[in-house]
């Protein structure tokens, strides 16, 4: 009996956390492709909020600040199929949780390899669907 490695107990985990390895070494073509420039950055990497007694925490794979008060906030996800539209009210749940400050427009960004299904892209819920297999050419 031969056991393939992606068939070891944690792969998809660590394959997650790879994926999102890869994509915060690559953010400047994340940025390039959102179209923010080094001059208008405030802050980009992963971001954690706390819980406390007056807000819910959350936990955001990849969070772009620009000093027009956007909030770039991308879910990057690592899966061997197709992302299906489950993805959005996971999404939703994550923004809500987020303290976001007064004045500030939060814009979801979907970052993936091997796809989505049609019903995300028709949701029009996603700024930008990040295919980054493209970007690795």
């Amino acid at each position: 009996m031969t056991l393939s490695i992606s068939s070891l107990p944690g792969w998809d985990t660590i394959m997650g956390l790879q994926f999102e390895n890869l994509v915060l070494k690559n953010r400047n073509l994340i940025k390039n492709i959102l179209d923010v420039k080094p001059e208008d950055l405030v802050a980009d990497n992963p971001f954690f909020q706390r819980k406390t007694s007056t807000q819910q925490g959350c936990q955001i794979d990849y969070l772009i600040q620009t000093r027009f008060n956007v909030l770039f906030v991308c879910e990057v996800k690592f899966s061997k199929r197709e992302i299906k539209s489950e993805i959005i009210p996971e999404m939703k749940e994550k923004l809500n949780r987020l303290n976001i400050l007064k004045g500030f427009a939060s814009c979801p960004v979907l970052i993936h390899v091997n796809g989505v299904e049609d019903a995300v892209v028709e949701s029009n819920y996603f700024t930008h669907i990040i295919d980054f297999s493209q970007l690795l050419h």
